[in-house]
């Protein structure tokens, strides 16, 4: 909030009342006897009007306290450089006020670029989102150090909502800048990765995912402080992507030695997601025995509805359909339903459900075209779009239905077309 006696002192300074300041402003009595009386906050629109109404680019009353205040977010601005987390967060009580009474857009702005500076260095995410969004709305003064990380943000929250293809253009606008800095490389490297991964274009995940990968294990992120946080993570993309690409046994020797590592750590949610990639891989290369006994490892190890505990269950249910269990495959289907609150598993365990279903009754096709795989297109879930056009092009076929088989297999291909076109054209 601006300081009340600041803006009294400006406003009795030009022997003004409350009702003459606030017509000059354009703005309520009420709203200006609240600013004084430091119940309200001023806008940014506000303190622009203010400064340039009263020419207050240069004033005995702000002179000093600009002053003050720059020296203070100069102190604040080099604990947030070194990482100190301690002295940042004591420095920082009070800042916003002194920038706001200086009246002067260029120290709020700056004030909001280390407290995003500060937000981002405590991990405080939904402070720092809201903190960036409302600065790109204001000014384009930021370095390309502070797009690069808004940008990564971005991408992970279109990742986290599915929504891949948005979150590969964020991150690739990351990609373009010149940042220079380190910090976030491990999440813009992974982020990348998982987003390409789950849009179906494994060679370049994998690229992307060894950056991230290296990035970690020589601890050149966090300030060049050794980071252990992704490193199962990122082995179970890169492993499950190598094993797409036909790099099985590499993929295998990627999850033997993270298996090696987590059972030395002691750590269950580190086996459980090892089990899990260790059954995706398995899946992958055609062990569906193998596939199925990872799965439930993982399972026993992973807590019940998170999102390893429940893509263990899809993938279980998956490998029962290619065991030949499709019966089991139905049972853990609708268990993964009930268990799930997450809109993108359930359509993924109805698209399970209703491909099974369809060969003993005809309206599971027509809920498999209609409703199921229009969901998993909002998704962005390509290969499972291009898979269940093929199930149903089969089924109709084997129904003597060629119109419709045909219609499916060029739905398939366009889907296939779509993802080559958009390889050769860079977007990936």
């Amino acid at each position: 909030m601006i300081y009340c006696k600041t803006l009294t002192r400006i406003r009795q300074s030009l022997g003004l009342s409350l009702a003459e300041f606030a017509k000059d402003l354009d703005c309520t009595e009420a709203y200006v006897y609240n600013l004084e009386a430091n119940k309200e906050q001023a806008s940014f629109e506000f303190v622009v009007k203010l400064k340039n109404k009263y020419n207050l680019h240069s004033s005995p009353i702000l002179d000093r306290e600009r002053e003050d205040t720059m020296t203070r977010l100069y102190d604040w601005k080099v604990t947030i450089n070194y990482g100190d987390i301690a002295k940042a967060s004591e420095l920082k009580p009070g800042l916003e006020k002194s920038a706001m009474s200086s009246f002067s857009p260029s120290t709020i702005n700056m004030y909001d670029l280390l407290a995003a500076d500060y937000y981002y260095l405590i991990n405080d995410m939904k402070s720092y989102e809201e903190t960036m969004t409302a600065l790109s709305q204001r000014t384009n003064e930021f370095s390309a150090r502070h797009w690069y990380h808004y940008n990564c943000l971005l991408g992970a929250k279109a990742f986290v909502g599915k929504h891949y293809q948005d979150a590969i253009k964020s991150y690739k606008s990351a990609e373009k800048l010149d940042k220079n800095d380190t910090w976030a490389d491990v999440r813009f490297y992974f982020g990348l990765g998982m987003s390409l991964s789950d849009r179906g274009y494994a060679t370049r995940a994998v690229e992307y995912l060894k950056k991230a990968k290296h990035m970690a294990m020589w601890g050149k992120a966090y300030n060049g402080k050794p980071n252990r946080r992704f490193d199962v993570y990122i082995d179970g993309y890169l492993a499950n992507d190598l094993s797409k690409i036909g790099r099985g046994d590499e993929a295998l020797k990627v999850l033997e030695r993270r298996y090696v590592i987590e059972t030395k750590n002691k750590s269950r949610e580190g086996l459980g997601y090892t089990y899990f990639s260790l059954g995706r891989v398995y899946r992958r290369i055609s062990d569906y025995d193998k596939a199925i006994d990872y799965f439930d490892k993982a399972l026993e190890y992973l807590h019940v509805g998170e999102s390893g505990h429940i893509a263990s269950i899809y993938l279980k249910a998956s490998s029962l359909i290619n065991n030949d269990e499709s019966d089991e495959a139905v049972v853990y289907a609708e268990k993964g339903m009930s268990i799930t609150r997450s809109e993108y598993w359930k359509t993924k365990f109805d698209a399970i459900k209703h491909s099974i279903l369809m060969h003993n009754d005809l309206n599971s096709a027509k809920y498999l075209s209609e409703i199921v795989i229009p969901k998993l297109k909002e998704y962005g879930q390509h290969e499972a779009i291009v898979y269940y056009y093929e199930q149903l092009s089969n089924f109709y076929n084997e129904l003597g239905n060629i119109d419709i088989a045909i219609k499916c297999s060029n739905h398939a291909l366009e889907i296939q077309k779509q993802m080559y076109n958009e390889l050769l054209e860079g977007d990936m």
